[in-house]
């Protein structure tokens, strides 16, 4: 996070916590994106600036939200859901929401659960 403004690493910060607050998970570096990994990788941060993050969560379900910038299907069972936030309250309970979706997904408890008779 060198060279980036103390609102951007405040942004940055924020959605760890978030993610965080979802289960155990570990970062994942790339060259374009910082990814948040489970067994796969469920959530990244695809770019940060003093105009905010660009993040995605991938969910097993295509969701309609305004909030979403685009949407990417995958497979019939995975949608790359993007979005934007601009400000520490746009991290709220409703990309929480997402992202711990997201989070089950990716660990595999939600496969799990939708087996479960």
């Amino acid at each position: 996070m060198k060279g980036q403004s103390p609102d951007a690493v405040a942004l940055f910060n924020r959605f760890v916590a978030v993610v965080r607050s979802c289960g155990p998970f570990t970062l994942a570096p790339a060259k374009s994106r910082i990814g948040f990994q489970s067994k796969t990788i469920f959530a990244a941060v695809n770019h940060l600036g003093d105009r905010g993050l660009s993040a995605h969560v991938v969910l097993s379900r295509r969701q309609e939200n305004p909030r979403f910038t685009r949407i990417e299907t995958v497979s019939p069972n995975s949608h790359v859901h993007h979005f934007r936030v601009e400000s520490l309250d746009e991290l709220d309970e409703e990309v929480r929401g997402w992202v711990c979706e997201a989070h089950a997904l990716g660990s595999g408890e939600q496969r799990a659960a939708e087996r479960t008779p």
